[in-house]
């Protein structure tokens, strides 16, 4: 099971994963969507760690900031809704 929790706080925002889904599909799609995530990071503004089973990608409001948390919230909500036993997905908002 993937547990990810995406956090709207007011100075940023921040999306966090652990663990493995049960299917490679799953699997796949959690990390295609936050390994593209952390490309617009590195190639902007915020922090990210990426690990086997563990991900973390923060960046601050501003500059497209928005746009990059509802672009992955929204494909890692389908991921969540089509697997909803290998993917759970938590919003967050401070």
């Amino acid at each position: 099971m993937t547990r990810i929790k995406a956090r709207y706080g007011k100075d940023g925002y921040s999306i966090a994963s652990t663990g493995h889904a049960g299917t490679n599909e799953a699997c796949t799609a959690v990390s295609a969507i936050i390994g593209a995530l952390a490309g617009w990071v590195h190639n902007n503004t915020g922090s990210f760690t990426l690990e086997k089973g563990k991900a973390l990608v923060m960046w601050p409001k501003g500059d497209g900031g928005e746009t990059a948390m509802e672009m992955a919230v929204i494909g890692l909500r389908q991921v969540a809704q089509s697997c909803p036993d290998d993917v759970t997905i938590e919003l967050i908002w401070e």
